[in-house]
């Protein structure tokens, strides 16, 4: 058969040029990554043995070979001109060969041109002969010395003459060459299916699939990618109270967001990174790419990972659909939105057409896809059964087909499986999942996305490598909110004018910058300044303005609920942060991941408040009573129906802006006691910054001042995190400097940073390089700031050695990340900080006691079962000061925190070797994490008055 070449495109005809040249020439081939590689995309030394053709003698190479590989995306007709475009190819590459000041070293003994551009065999004519002929003319060039001006040009000249006669022979795999190649070796044909397959994949999958029972899969893989295609890629604007109900193409908001790769030392962009990765063929035991192969996408709130994985599982559906003789118009429609919308981002569908399939982690840990005889393939096989009217597609059928077919699977929303236990279970799925596609040397790529904060379990590191998703640049904010503003005002040019007009004085405006990092952020602003709201420069203000804004919108409607919302809007406000407070506690349970109310339990919040105003809800005002429900979840369309689960908020941050303001509404010393239980919590951080941000967006001072105090203060008296070992303190005020409450502030804002800094004492903070950006943005603000980050990173120079590592590793990061950040030189001066020049040479030496600790222990006044669970907790400590902890040891610290008399005990023996860097570094990475998860919840409910 005939094999479509041009289909592969660049990277995919590099790897499968990978592939057949470790097939035909053994193991010592050496495949190069990318990058710059000097001209080799493989290279081979010792004997090579190129097989004869009838009775002619094989020919033998012996030396260093070079494999270059060129592929034109697209065939002329006229076969002369491929032949053209390959020749100029090749004398790019002798004049770079040439060129003594080049990268290009060691000259290879051999090159070998491999490219899809068939070539002539007609002898003296023919492209092979015009090749050969091209060469040897480009190099006797150098031997006419009749040209040299100089003697400068004259030893130049000879010196690149040399060069070239280096090179002793030449190979050429053309097209035809690699045609035959592929039929002559099965299994790299196999690994290269999505590739190679004609157009209409699902009516040509036979070609490729052996003997994959393709009467009983095929109907169902069609009509499940066809059904999705169209289904499951729109996003809602009616959460963000823009529309009513409609949902908008995913491609049509599609943007490429910034991350960082390579420990915080690379930047690129997500779509762009996701899609080259999918583009390698990533069989185990014949990919060229190396490990680790599958991705972790880690993002802040807000910073459209789900959006990113919706279009990425959505741009795979249209490339396995494109072609496909059996669409609907409205499908048809979805695949050129999908290829516009990709060229809009300097992209095109791929070539390697993964088949893929997006899981909600939260919905699949609610319904049942971890119980113990359960996989995550069992549920892909059950997702894919439900979109086919073809009967139950088995979880072994669909195996054989991942084996056959390359995949895609984005598992989207680790952070919203917060439970322990069930956090633990799924991210074994997880791990077995990837382990099993490997062992059975399948062409999968699994994508996983997860917040920052709390995601400390590092995924299989040898499988996944993360990669961050970073803030919005100012001009992408802006780009994307003029999109934001086209899709969703369409039809309505002043309305848009008028909003995109204010977009750009927000993104002029130096204090309100700070809320247009993340797309979320970018589309609520929009809606704001669409109803001429005012801005402040903080998160909490910017959504609560929001849901003012959308509150006034519908206030201001004509309509039967607008004198309803006039006089009850305390009773609508209260429903909503009663219910964001009760679905934030319920999602953080093994049961209620994917948290939502009932109707009849939604009926009973709505029935508290109003009692609680006075009002008869069972009486005389029962209507008032389904009134305010109708209102609340028909009008303001921020709690919404998700089908028969019941309700919920569909964007995770209104719910926790809800809770915040819940958590707020009580006495002062209430406020700052549900406030020190809940900092530690991943799953309630974002909530405690909305806390946060409200306390400061009232302007009375001694609130401000509590709140700086209770970071100051949060890690006393917190024994059961061993809060005075690894302090919480730090990264607070870090995230507070960095939302922005206290910007304007100098007084609170001094106090914060002074606070953040102290992070820098710490050894290897593997959150180093988010630090350092939150350090970088504060810097660049002003000269005063600056001095402020500068004389923390030199007390941290002038203090212990492990001080100091940590403050130079920081300050290797800042000039790559102000050039991203494309900051003043107020940020850049803090890479030049130095040493005070009256430090100590050395710094302080770092004490550690083991025998003051153990005496400690050994003297702890406990009853004798107390004092076992001690002990085991002090011989796990003993342990892990030398050796990475086993399960018991993490268990046994984690134990002897349940109880408030063991964990005080602990804590204070632990004081005495706090220094110790591996002891350290284990429990603030490895086990303290694992508490700081346990569920607090109900404990934040029994500090509520209203719940009495």
């Amino acid at each position: 058969m005939h094999y479509n070449l041009e289909q592969l495109g660049p990277t995919g005809f590099q790897d499968l040029a990978a592939s057949l040249a470790v097939a035909v020439f053994g193991p010592n081939v050496q495949v190069l990554g990318a990058g710059r590689d000097g001209g080799r995309d493989m290279t081979h030394t010792g004997r090579t043995v190129w097989a004869a053709d009838g009775d002619e003698a094989a020919e033998v190479w012996d030396g260093y070979t070079v494999f270059q590989v060129k592929h034109k995306r697209e065939l002329a007709a006229a076969p002369a001109d491929n032949a053209a475009w390959l020749r100029a190819e090749i004398g790019k590459e002798l004049e770079r060969w040439a060129d003594p000041t080049s990268d290009r070293n060691p000259v290879p003994d051999y090159i070998v041109i491999v490219s899809n551009v068939p070539l002539s065999p007609y002898p003296g004519s023919g492209g092979y002969d015009a090749l050969r002929a091209d060469i040897e003319q480009f190099i006797s060039r150098f031997e006419d010395s009749s040209r040299d001006p100089d003697a400068t040009a004259h030893d130049l000249r000879v010196e690149k003459l040399a060069r070239l006669r280096k090179i002793r022979a030449w190979q050429f795999w053309d097209g035809y060459q690699l045609q035959a190649l592929l039929d002559g070796h099965a299994t790299v044909r196999h690994a290269f299916p999505a590739f190679l397959t004609a157009a209409d994949v699902f009516a040509n999958l036979g070609q490729f699939t052996n003997n994959l029972p393709l009467d009983k899969l095929e109907p169902a893989l069609r009509s499940h990618a066809r059904a999705a295609l169209t289904s499951e890629g729109l996003i809602y604007f009616d959460e963000a109270g823009g529309s009513e109900g409609t949902g908008f193409p995913v491609y049509e908001l599609a943007t490429d967001l910034p991350v960082t790769v390579a420990d915080g030392t690379k930047q690129s962009s997500a779509i762009t990174y996701v899609l080259e990765r999918a583009e390698h063929m990533l069989k185990p035991r014949t990919t060229p790419h190396p490990r680790p192969r599958h991705l972790v996408i880690t993002g802040a709130p807000g910073n459209g990972k789900t959006t990113l994985s919706k279009f990425l599982v959505q741009v795979y559906r249209a490339a396995m659909l494109d072609g496909a003789s059996s669409l609907s118009l409205d499908q048809q429609t979805v695949i050129d939105g999908t290829k516009t919308a990709l060229t809009r981002l300097g992209r095109e569908l791929p070539r390697h057409r993964r088949w893929a399939m997006r899981i909600d982690l939260a919905e699949y840990a609610q319904e049942g896809g971890l119980v113990t005889d359960s996989t995550l393939l069992r549920w892909i096989a059950q997702k894919v059964s439900a979109r086919s009217n073809m009967g139950d597609v088995q979880p072994s059928l669909l195996k054989t087909w991942m084996t056959r077919w390359p995949w895609l699977i984005v598992l989207d929303g680790l952070d919203e499986v917060t439970e322990p236990q069930t956090r633990k279970r799924l991210i074994q799925q997880v791990t077995e999942f990837v382990d099993e596609s490997e062992a059975d040397n399948c062409d999968t790529l699994v994508v996983l996305t997860t917040r920052p904060v709390g995601y400390t379990e590092h995924i299989a590191p040898n499988h996944f490598e993360r990669i961050d998703l970073d803030y919005l640049a100012l001009t992408e904010a802006v780009r994307y909110g003029t999109l934001a503003i086209k899709v969703r005002l369409r039809g309505d040019t002043d309305r848009a004018e008028r909003a995109l007009r204010r977009l750009r004085e927000a993104a002029n405006d130096e204090a309100l910058q700070n809320l247009l990092r993340t797309p979320l952020q970018v589309l609520i602003l929009t809606i704001i300044v669409e109803a001429s709201g005012q801005l402040a420069p903080d998160r909490f203000s910017l959504f609560w303005n929001y849901y003012d804004t959308v509150f006034k919108r519908e206030r201001d409607k004509v309509s039967d609920f607008s004198h309803l919302l006039r006089e009850h809007a305390p009773q609508i406000q209260q429903l909503h942060e009663r219910v964001g407070f009760e679905l934030q506690v319920r999602s953080e349970t093994a049961e209620n991941s994917y948290a939502t109310l009932s109707f009849d339990e939604l009926r009973q919040l709505t029935w508290s408040v109003l009692h609680a105003d006075g009002f008869d809800p069972s009486g005389k005002h029962s209507e008032l009573l389904t009134r305010v429900l109708t209102a609340a979840t028909h009008r303001l369309i921020l709690i919404a129906p998700r089908g028969a689960e019941g309700y919920g908020f569909d964007v995770r941050s209104l719910q926790e802006l809800m809770a915040a303001m819940h958590l707020t509404n009580a006495a002062p010393d209430v406020v700052l006691q549900r406030l020190r239980r809940a900092a530690a919590s991943p799953h309630w951080r974002n909530t405690w910054i909305f806390a946060a941000g409200r306390q400061f967006a009232i302007p009375q001072a001694h609130q401000r001042q509590a709140i700086v105090d209770l970071v100051d203060t949060v890690d006393d008296d917190a024994s059961e995190r061993l809060g005075r070992i690894v302090r919480l303190a730090p990264r607070l005020a870090l995230e507070i400097i960095d939302d922005g409450m206290a910007r304007a502030l100098p007084k609170w804002r001094n106090a914060f940073i002074k606070q953040g800094l102290q992070v820098l004492l710490e050894p290897s903070p593997a959150d180093l390089p988010a630090i350092a950006r939150v350090l970088v943005r504060y810097a660049d603000i002003s000269s005063e700031q600056a001095t402020e980050v500068a004389h923390g990173i030199r007390r941290a120079l002038d203090a212990d050695a492990t001080a100091r590592h940590t403050a130079q590793q920081l300050q290797k990061l800042i000039p790559q990340i102000t050039a991203e950040l494309d900051t003043g030189l107020h940020a850049k001066s803090l890479a030049r900080v130095l040493r005070s020049p009256n430090a100590s040479p050395h710094g302080a030496a770092p004490t550690t006691d083991w025998n003051a600790f153990d005496e400690e222990i050994l003297t702890a006044p406990l009853p004798a079962a107390s004092d076992q669970v001690l002990r085991d907790a002090a011989d796990a400590l003993h342990e892990i000061s030398t050796a990475t902890p086993d399960d018991t040891a993490v268990t046994a610290v984690l134990s002897s925190l349940d109880s408030p008399d063991i964990a005080q005990v602990l804590e204070s023996a632990t004081t005495h070797v706090a220094q110790h860097r591996t002891t350290f570094m284990t429990l603030r990475d490895l086990i303290l994490p694992i508490a700081y998860r346990q569920p607090i919840g109900d404990a934040l409910r029994g500090d509520d008055p209203a719940q009495d």
